[in-house]
């Protein structure tokens, strides 16, 4: 079994120290079998200038969860990964509160 797929989302959250995700206040929740669950409390940080959450973290955080969810699927013999593409498509925006 590859070490990552044993991590704890504690273990994740201390692996993040002092990288992005970190700096965003990114926190992971829950760690599956090919899942992850991820949040962050919106504060200023994360906000653009005209008020609105910023899609840079929304982006963020779905790549945070989603290269954490394929590290519990990586290979034994696989050295890493990296995202290819991804697109998101906003229909709201959120000021406060929980993502």
């Amino acid at each position: 079994m590859n070490q990552q797929k044993k991590l704890s989302p504690e273990q994740m959250n201390q692996h993040a120290a002092g990288y992005l995700p970190h700096h965003l206040g990114i926190v992971i929740t829950e760690i599956g079998d090919g899942e992850v669950k991820a949040e962050f409390l919106i504060s200023k940080s994360h906000v653009a200038p005209n008020g609105f959450l910023h899609a840079g973290s929304v982006v963020s955080l779905a790549d945070t969860a989603a290269g954490y969810g394929c590290m519990t699927h990586l290979p034994e013999d696989a050295a890493s990964f990296t995202t290819i593409e991804l697109k998101s498509n906003f229909i709201g925006t959120a000021r406060q509160g929980t993502v």
